[in-house]
Protein backbone atom coordinates (compact mmCIF):
# COMPACT_ATOMS: atom_id res chain seq x y z
CA UNK A 1 0.00 0.00 0.00
CA UNK A 2 1.34 3.41 -0.94
CA UNK A 3 1.75 6.22 1.53
CA UNK A 4 -1.17 8.55 0.81
CA UNK A 5 -1.01 12.23 1.57
CA UNK A 6 -3.89 13.81 3.47
CA UNK A 7 -5.44 16.18 0.93
CA UNK A 8 -8.91 16.49 2.46
CA UNK A 9 -8.43 20.20 3.20
CA UNK A 10 -7.64 21.07 -0.42
CA UNK A 11 -10.42 22.92 -2.23
CA UNK A 12 -10.25 23.92 -5.87
CA UNK A 13 -13.08 26.35 -5.10
CA UNK A 14 -10.70 28.13 -2.72
CA UNK A 15 -8.19 28.51 -5.54
CA UNK A 16 -10.89 29.83 -7.89
CA UNK A 17 -11.94 32.37 -5.25
CA UNK A 18 -8.39 33.60 -4.63
CA UNK A 19 -7.85 37.27 -5.46
CA UNK A 20 -5.25 37.27 -8.22
CA UNK A 21 -2.30 35.15 -9.19
CA UNK A 22 -0.17 35.99 -6.13
CA UNK A 23 -2.81 34.61 -3.77
CA UNK A 24 -3.27 31.52 -5.96
CA UNK A 25 0.50 30.99 -5.99
CA UNK A 26 0.66 31.19 -2.18
CA UNK A 27 -2.11 28.59 -1.93
CA UNK A 28 -0.32 26.28 -4.37
CA UNK A 29 2.90 26.49 -2.34
CA UNK A 30 0.97 25.96 0.90
CA UNK A 31 -0.77 22.91 -0.58
CA UNK A 32 2.57 21.58 -1.78
CA UNK A 33 3.57 21.18 1.84
CA UNK A 34 0.85 18.52 2.15
CA UNK A 35 3.02 16.20 0.03
CA UNK A 36 5.31 14.25 2.33
CA UNK A 37 8.73 13.07 1.20
CA UNK A 38 8.45 9.46 0.03
CA UNK A 39 11.92 7.98 -0.46
CA UNK A 40 10.33 4.60 -1.19
CA UNK A 41 8.88 5.84 -4.51
CA UNK A 42 12.01 7.67 -5.65
CA UNK A 43 12.95 4.91 -8.05
CA UNK A 44 13.69 5.11 -11.75
CA UNK A 45 10.50 3.26 -12.72
CA UNK A 46 8.39 5.95 -11.02
CA UNK A 47 10.31 8.91 -12.42
CA UNK A 48 8.30 11.03 -14.85
CA UNK A 49 10.11 12.02 -18.02
CA UNK A 50 9.37 15.49 -19.37
CA UNK A 51 9.73 17.36 -16.10
CA UNK A 52 12.59 19.77 -15.62
CA UNK A 53 13.32 18.48 -12.13
CA UNK A 54 12.85 14.93 -10.86
CA UNK A 55 9.28 14.04 -9.92
CA UNK A 56 7.87 10.63 -9.09
CA UNK A 57 4.36 9.22 -9.30
CA UNK A 58 2.99 5.83 -8.32
CA UNK A 59 -0.46 4.31 -8.54
CA UNK A 60 -2.47 1.65 -6.82
CA UNK A 61 -5.99 0.37 -7.14
CA UNK A 62 -8.03 -0.66 -4.13
CA UNK A 63 -11.61 -1.92 -4.35
CA UNK A 64 -12.00 -0.37 -7.81
CA UNK A 65 -10.75 3.03 -6.65
CA UNK A 66 -7.52 4.57 -7.89
CA UNK A 67 -4.94 6.32 -5.74
CA UNK A 68 -1.77 8.13 -6.72
CA UNK A 69 1.18 9.26 -4.64
CA UNK A 70 3.51 12.02 -5.80
CA UNK A 71 6.88 13.30 -4.68
CA UNK A 72 9.34 15.99 -5.73
CA UNK A 73 11.72 18.44 -4.09
CA UNK A 74 9.74 21.43 -5.39
CA UNK A 75 6.94 22.84 -3.25
CA UNK A 76 5.46 24.45 -6.38
CA UNK A 77 5.40 21.17 -8.33
CA UNK A 78 4.03 19.40 -5.26
CA UNK A 79 1.28 22.00 -5.02
CA UNK A 80 0.46 21.70 -8.70
CA UNK A 81 0.38 17.91 -8.38
CA UNK A 82 -2.04 18.28 -5.46
CA UNK A 83 -4.43 20.04 -7.87
CA UNK A 84 -4.40 16.88 -9.97
CA UNK A 85 -4.45 14.36 -7.12
CA UNK A 86 -7.55 15.84 -5.47
CA UNK A 87 -9.39 15.28 -8.74
CA UNK A 88 -8.36 11.63 -9.24
CA UNK A 89 -7.63 10.00 -5.86
CA UNK A 90 -10.38 7.70 -4.65
CA UNK A 91 -12.19 7.74 -7.99
CA UNK A 92 -13.23 4.76 -10.07
CA UNK A 93 -12.24 4.32 -13.69
CA UNK A 94 -15.80 5.29 -14.71
CA UNK A 95 -15.66 8.48 -12.63
CA UNK A 96 -12.41 9.46 -14.32
CA UNK A 97 -13.47 8.52 -17.85
CA UNK A 98 -14.74 12.00 -18.71
CA UNK A 99 -12.34 13.93 -16.51
CA UNK A 100 -10.21 16.37 -18.52
CA UNK A 101 -7.40 17.43 -16.21
CA UNK A 102 -5.86 19.79 -18.79
CA UNK A 103 -9.18 21.59 -19.18
CA UNK A 104 -9.62 21.81 -15.41
CA UNK A 105 -6.22 23.50 -15.10
CA UNK A 106 -7.01 25.90 -17.97
CA UNK A 107 -10.29 26.82 -16.27
CA UNK A 108 -8.30 27.72 -13.16
CA UNK A 109 -6.21 30.03 -15.35
CA UNK A 110 -2.93 28.55 -14.22
CA UNK A 111 -1.53 27.96 -17.70
CA UNK A 112 -1.25 31.74 -18.23
CA UNK A 113 0.93 32.21 -15.14
CA UNK A 114 3.15 29.13 -15.06
CA UNK A 115 6.48 28.91 -16.82
CA UNK A 116 6.60 26.74 -19.94
CA UNK A 117 8.67 24.15 -18.04
CA UNK A 118 6.05 23.90 -15.27
CA UNK A 119 3.24 23.64 -17.83
CA UNK A 120 5.22 20.89 -19.59
CA UNK A 121 5.78 19.16 -16.27
CA UNK A 122 2.08 19.23 -15.47
CA UNK A 123 1.36 17.82 -18.92
CA UNK A 124 3.84 14.99 -18.27
CA UNK A 125 2.21 14.21 -14.91
CA UNK A 126 -1.24 14.14 -16.52
CA UNK A 127 0.06 11.85 -19.28
CA UNK A 128 1.55 9.48 -16.66
CA UNK A 129 -1.75 9.40 -14.73
CA UNK A 130 -3.55 8.40 -17.94
CA UNK A 131 -0.96 5.73 -18.74
CA UNK A 132 -1.12 4.26 -15.25
CA UNK A 133 -4.92 4.13 -15.47
CA UNK A 134 -4.82 2.47 -18.87
CA UNK A 135 -2.37 -0.14 -17.59
CA UNK A 136 -4.36 -0.83 -14.41
CA UNK A 137 -6.50 -3.95 -14.29
CA UNK A 138 -10.19 -3.32 -14.70
CA UNK A 139 -12.01 -3.95 -11.49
Amino acid sequence: MIQRDDLHSISLAQLRAAQGWQQQYKLIIQWGKQIRVKPEIRRIEHLIRGCEMPVWLIHEQEHGQHYFAFDSDSSVMNGLAVLLLVQVNGKTRAEMANLDLQLALRELGLDKHLTPSRNNGLGAIIARIKTLLEDAPIG
